[in-house]
């Protein structure tokens, strides 16, 4: 099966005024639309990612200041990844919209390890300013639920989504 990696050029995604389930659902249907009218014929998966820290969503942070306000808040909680997933089948006029969410607690992070990796980059494209897969991952210290949705792909939801499309 062939893949294209296609990112939405215009679609803004929200950041508030929904409910987080809502809202990562609404974002991720839209990023499937867009991209779907440049791509007819396939199937087209979208998703977004948000953190949930004490009822406050966490999107990407806009600048090194903001990653580094999200990570302070973090260190030593608990928060809650929710990813929406939206798969359209364009062909069959078909669509698929749902959302995971896993429980996650942050060891206690120091100042200068949120600074180093702040200073590296790799939060400012990170829905709550850290990739579990990368070097984010030293500061998680247990999660409850699926490892794929922390990374930004819930991939049991999306087999499950497939799977009823192809039936």
């Amino acid at each position: 099966m062939d893949f294209i990696v296609c990112y939405p050029e215009k679609y803004k995604e929200i950041i508030c005024g929904l409910d987080p389930e809502v809202l990562v659902c609404h974002n991720a249907l839209g990023k499937a639309k867009e991209v779907g009218e440049k791509y007819k014929g396939l199937i087209i998966i979208g998703c977004d990612t948000i953190v949930v820290f004490n009822n406050e969503i966490f999107g990407k942070p806009l600048t090194p200041d903001n990653a580094n306000a999200m990570l302070t808040k973090l260190s030593g909680n608990y928060h809650t990844v929710i990813s929406g997933l939206a798969v359209i089948d364009i062909q069959k006029n078909r669509k698929l919209v749902g959302y995971d969410k896993t429980e996650v607690k942050f060891k206690d992070v120091s100042e200068k390890e949120i600074n180093d990796y702040v200073a590296s980059g790799e939060p400012l494209d990170k829905a709550g300013a850290y990739g579990i897969q990368g070097s984010g991952g030293v500061f998680v210290k247990s999660i409850k639920g699926c490892f794929s949705n922390v990374v930004g792909l819930p991939k049991e939801l999306l087999k499950k989504f497939l799977e009823e499309l192809t039936n």
